[in-house]
Order: structure tokens, then C-alpha cells, then sequence
């Protein structure tokens, strides 16, 4: 699911009037990457689904721990309905 999120929001961002594309895959991989070096920093939000914000776009990638393994769940647009957000991720 989150690859498909991250996709939309690719496609939406490298539109000719936007120009923003490479920009969002650079903040989203920033995030990733401090997600799995330091995945407790981040807040729980539902049970154990933790958040790491995207600083210049309103992004969340949202993750499950599992041992040595963080699992990103989503990328989830943070305007969007919190509903729709438990839904996605199982939590209703």
C-alpha cells in the first residue's frame, strides 16, 4: 500500500506546472532513512504504528516495528480524513 501512496504522490508533485517530484523522493527517502535507524524517536499513533512526518511536505510515513525490522505501512497524506488512515492500516 505505502508504494502506491508514494507513487500518487510522485506523479502528483512531477507535474510541468509542480516540478516537485525529485524533491518529494529526496525528502521521502531522508525520512525513510532516519525511520530505520532511529525508529523508536518516533511517536506511537495507534497501538504500536509509529509516525516519522516528512519536514517540507505534508507526508507521514507510517511503520510497524518488528524486531529488527521496521515496516513501513504507509505514506500517508496528513490532511486526509484520520479515519481513512485507521482504515488503511488495519486499526478499524
Amino acid at each position: 500500500m505505502a508504494q502506491l501512496e508514494v507513487a500518487e504522490a510522485f506523479q502528483w508533485y512531477g507535474q510541468s506546472h509542480i516540478k516537485m517530484g525529485e524533491d518529494f523522493l529526496a525528502e521521502l527517502e531522508r525520512t525513510d532513512r532516519f525511520l530505520a535507524r532511529n525508529p523508536y524517536l518516533c511517536p506511537c499513533v495507534e497501538l504500536e504504528v509509529r509516525r516519522a512526518n516528512l519536514t517540507r511536505f505534508p507526508y507521514a510515513l507510517f511503520c510497524a516495528i518488528d524486531g529488527d525490522t521496521v515496516n513501513v505501512l504507509s505514506g500517508f497524506h496528513q490532511h486526509r480524513n484520520p479515519l481513512s488512515r485507521a482504515a488503511l492500516l488495519g486499526l478499524t
